[in-house]
């Protein structure tokens, strides 16, 4: 699991900054922390996981050199780190997944029970959450149609879509293959039908990896379990799963054929032309 659960985006970036002016002058944590009159144990919670105050921020800022003119770079960072997200009126019980995907470039996602989330329409949410306790429908049906902006509101998502072909068998609506048309014609979206014969067996549960255009940060990888969500930064478990999923991509079925597919099942039954002849 990560250590970083109470920062967002910003504030685990200006966690890597701290820690690496302190490494640039060469202080160990015990160090620097007699430098400012901070418990070791302190400074390392905020080279880690711990958002500092303004005044701590200042105070390591200038314990390592940076003249005060240049302290702008670093309270922007702590200012975006303090706002509070869109997704906090939601009120959710688990902020993992969402704060690292709010600010991801590329999602990959493979889906072997459902629609990925953000394909999903406001109905087919509806009735998956309801079946999936104990996530209230009143405020994750919303939560997910906001999440669904990522893919159309700059910056905009690159989102790989592997699902299972089982999926679109369970009797998906007209609106819900509309939708996946619509989602699929997007340029940032790519969506591949992955039928049974291509599914990898060492991927047993559904699974998304999240990767940033900030090279210091690290890919993350989300999977379900009987325990719920789990998740990993760790790149043997991050490169692992990047093998498998590009594995299972070229295994599928490509883009223009799986989005063919859709159409078919999507277009009414033709009619029939037979007239009965006249008596």
């Amino acid at each position: 699991m990560s250590g970083n659960l109470e920062l967002n985006y910003f504030g685990r970036k200006l966690a890597r900054v701290l820690k690496k002016l302190r490494e640039q002058n060469r202080l160990t944590q015990e160090q620097a922390s007699e430098r400012v009159f901070l418990d070791p144990k302190k400074l390392s919670r905020l080279e880690r996981r711990q958002l500092p105050t303004y005044h701590e921020l200042i105070i390591l800022l200038d314990a390592y050199g940076v003249p005060s003119c240049d302290y702008t770079p670093y309270a922007e960072l702590w200012k975006q780190a303090k706002q509070r997200p869109w997704w906090h009126e939601f009120n959710l019980d688990d902020v993992r997944y969402i704060r690292l995907e709010d600010y991801a470039s590329r999602k990959v996602e493979y889906q072997l029970s459902r629609i990925p989330a953000l394909l999903q329409t406001e109905t087919y949410a509806r009735t998956t959450i309801a079946e999936q306790r104990p996530f209230p429908v009143a405020k994750r049906v919303p939560f997910l149609m906001r999440q669904q902006e990522r893919l159309t509101t700059p910056p905009v998502l690159e989102f790989h879509a592997l699902i299972h072909e089982s999926v679109l068998r369970q009797g998906l609506d007209r609106t819900q293959l509309a939708k996946l048309v619509t989602c699929a014609e997007l340029p940032n979206v790519s969506l591949q039908i992955v039928p049974t014969a291509c599914a990898d067996p060492e991927l047993t549960s559904s699974v998304s990896l999240l990767s940033f255009d900030d090279l210091d940060e690290p890919d993350s990888v989300f999977t379900d379990s009987v325990i719920g969500l789990q998740e990993s930064h760790d790149p043997r478990h991050t490169g692992k799963i990047k093998r498998l999923l590009d594995h299972v991509a070229r295994q599928a079925m490509s883009p223009e054929a799986s989005l063919a597919q859709i159409r078919a099942v999507l277009a009414p039954p033709a009619r029939s032309r037979k007239q009965e002849s006249p008596d």
